[in-house]
């Protein structure tokens, strides 16, 4: 008889596997960037040593994408993206809000704060999609996405924090023109591809079809 791959949950490799025998901190500055060293039980029954690098940016992140579904319209922000620059000419991307959490706060009191602080608008609902690690070979902060509600009265001013180099210009898009910027492949900032595509997912009666795109 054929065998099926392992699927159920027995099958999942346990943290037992691992033993962390040292870390250490390698540097200290916006971000931190931990060296850890461990010994890994391979499925044949060897162990392995193996070093491997953690980096930190502060806090766990929030990222929120704001919606007002009766316009159907929503809010993206531009800023400037040093690593986008760098790799891509493309310093100011298009992505939703997003923010570190501060000392003690929690993740929907720290999307309530960057969205008024970035983006000037007063949450009227949260919901939370997930929460998810965009490089999790070395990335060590966690990412908790959520749709946010406003409406159409206007907007605080917003544009972020001068004193941590912010300078964020927010822009209010259809739903059809931030369909297309998915197809065109013109939002790149993964947090905001999930958190359109799962606004799609939500309320596919509210964009266009996207056949023969």
């Amino acid at each position: 008889m054929a065998t099926t791959p392992e699927t159920t949950p027995d099958a999942v490799r346990q943290p037992s596997r691992v033993e962390i025998l040292s870390r250490r901190e390698a540097y200290r500055g916006r971000a931190t960037v931990e060296e850890i060293t461990l010994r890994q039980t391979r499925r044949d029954g060897s162990a392995q040593d193996i070093t491997r690098e953690v980096v930190r940016y502060g806090s766990n992140v929030v990222a929120a994408l704001p919606v007002d579904i009766a316009r159907r319209c929503l809010l993206l922000c531009r800023q400037l993206r040093v690593p986008m620059l760098i790799d891509q000419n493309d310093p100011y991307p298009l992505e939703v809000c997003a923010g570190r959490l501060e000392q003690g706060e929690g993740a929907e009191d720290g999307t309530r704060r960057e969205l008024l602080e970035e983006f000037g608008v007063t949450a009227l609902t949260l919901t939370h999609v997930m929460a998810s690690y965009t490089s999790p070979g070395i990335l060590g902060a966690r990412a908790d996405l959520y749709l946010a509600t406003y409406d159409g009265t206007p907007r605080a001013a917003g544009g972020g924090l001068a004193d941590e180099g912010e300078d964020i210009d927010v822009i209010e898009l259809s739903f059809a023109d931030a369909a297309a910027l998915l197809v065109t492949g013109s939002l790149r900032d993964a947090k905001s591809v999930i958190l359109l595509q799962h606004l799609m997912l939500r309320h596919p009666g509210l964009f266009p079809t996207m056949n023969g795109a």
